[in-house]
């Protein structure tokens, strides 16, 4: 568990399974912005049973209250091969928990947790281009804008921009 002052992180449990596999079925909860695939309950269950979402590869942990209700997901994957680092990414589900400062704290604490915990030099956040909110949230946790990958994100039946910033492990303080 990663605690912060208003969230904590924490890895999916079992007792978990049932309503996250909702929360993340349920399009609505994903915004504007999020990808809208949907896994079969059957193969998310057997990734948990797997994996625990969670290898030395990425995975994603849970954004909860402090009342350790579940209000959100944030995710790490390996970057390309040739890349040292990794790509974070988030989503909120219920719109009530937006505005609160719920994702740039969970950005900050899993941005320290893998330095202090991976080999890696970079971290990166990619954002549709009208997302404001996201890019708000990598200014904030410090991160710096790269620049656009033009059509690199099929959403929404279109071909959309992706903006791309990135931190890299001396712009962060560890302690």
């Amino acid at each position: 568990m990663i605690k912060g002052t208003k969230i904590i992180l924490r890895t999916v449990r079992e007792t978990d399974l049932d309503t996250l596999f909702a929360l993340r079925s349920d399009i609505r909860n994903r915004g504007e912005y999020i990808p809208h695939v949907l896994q079969s309950e059957t193969a998310f269950k057997k990734e948990f049973h797997e994996t625990g979402f969670w290898t030395d590869n990425g995975g994603q942990l849970l954004i909860c209250d402090k009342d350790e209700q579940i209000v959100g997901i944030i995710f790490s994957d390996r970057e390309p091969s040739y890349f040292n680092g990794v790509e974070i990414g988030y989503t909120l589900f219920d719109e009530g928990s937006r505005n609160k400062g719920y994702v740039t704290e969970a950005v900050s604490l899993l941005v320290k947790h893998l330095f202090s915990t991976k080999k890696i030099n970079r971290i990166q956040i990619s954002v549709l281009s009208p997302n404001l909110a996201s890019k708000r949230v990598a200014e904030k946790c410090e991160f710096k804008f790269e620049g656009i990958a033009r059509g690199a994100l099929f959403h929404n039946g279109t071909n959309q921009d992706v903006e791309v910033y990135s931190i890299l492990r001396h712009e962060v303080a560890l302690s």
